[in-house]
């Protein structure tokens, strides 16, 4: 059990502790008991933050998508300022942390019907669909100040991005930092990684 943290909010805690044992052992085997020993809590009091714990799951999902949407927020705002590539490699390093997250919880959600309905009734499940709705967003934009070359097609440069940026965080989940061989592309750190995924993808697409 994880010491308490005094100046977090109890309810942030107990989200935060979900978001770990689900992590370590899958939508499925989570149970309240393990996540209110994670939180450092008594299981009743979950249940004071959270109707059920169908919710709690949710409010897990909502936080681990925090970090995508916050980066999406800055990109929107980020139109006609720096480089489109430095700014699409910023927000494929937010992508990349985001998968790395979200990946080792998704495969027991596919498998559990009720919150996986519960998610898609609640539009919990969006953060997907709107991370690449704003990447789309923010290259049409720059395709309009002339930043992006007239042709480019920002619904697949986008799909393109945000698939390199899956793949790096499910084959680093697998692999892992100690594997005997890194396939190229993966032994160099995220931050480099994203740079030139971008920039290959960038090629020709720029005025």
């Amino acid at each position: 059990m994880r010491e308490p943290t005094e100046t977090q909010p109890m309810q942030e805690r107990i989200v935060r502790a979900a978001i770990r044992v689900m992590a370590q052992r899958g939508v499925a085997n989570a149970t309240t008991r393990e996540i209110a020993r994670e939180a450092g809590v008594s299981e009743g009091s979950l249940y004071n933050h959270f109707e059920n714990k169908t919710a709690l799951f949710g409010a897990a999902f909502g936080q681990v998508a925090s970090g995508i949407r916050s980066a999406m927020e800055e990109l929107q705002a980020a139109v006609g300022r720096a480089t489109v590539e430095e700014n699409l490699a910023r927000f494929a390093v937010a992508a990349i942390c985001f998968y790395a997250d979200l990946l080792p919880i998704t495969g027991s959600v596919l498998a559990d019907r009720e919150v996986l309905g519960w998610l898609q009734r609640t539009g919990r499940s969006g953060s997907l669909a709107q991370g690449q709705a704003a990447l789309v967003g923010y290259l049409e934009a720059e395709r309009e100040r002339g930043r992006l070359a007239a042709e480019a097609r920002p619904p697949f440069i986008a799909a393109a991005l945000l698939g390199a940026c899956q793949y790096r965080a499910f084959a680093a989940l697998i692999i892992g930092s100690a594997g005997p061989v890194r396939p190229p592309g993966l032994d160099i750190d995220t931050d480099e990684y994203a740079r030139l995924v971008v920039n290959t993808l960038l090629t020709s697409q720029l005025p």
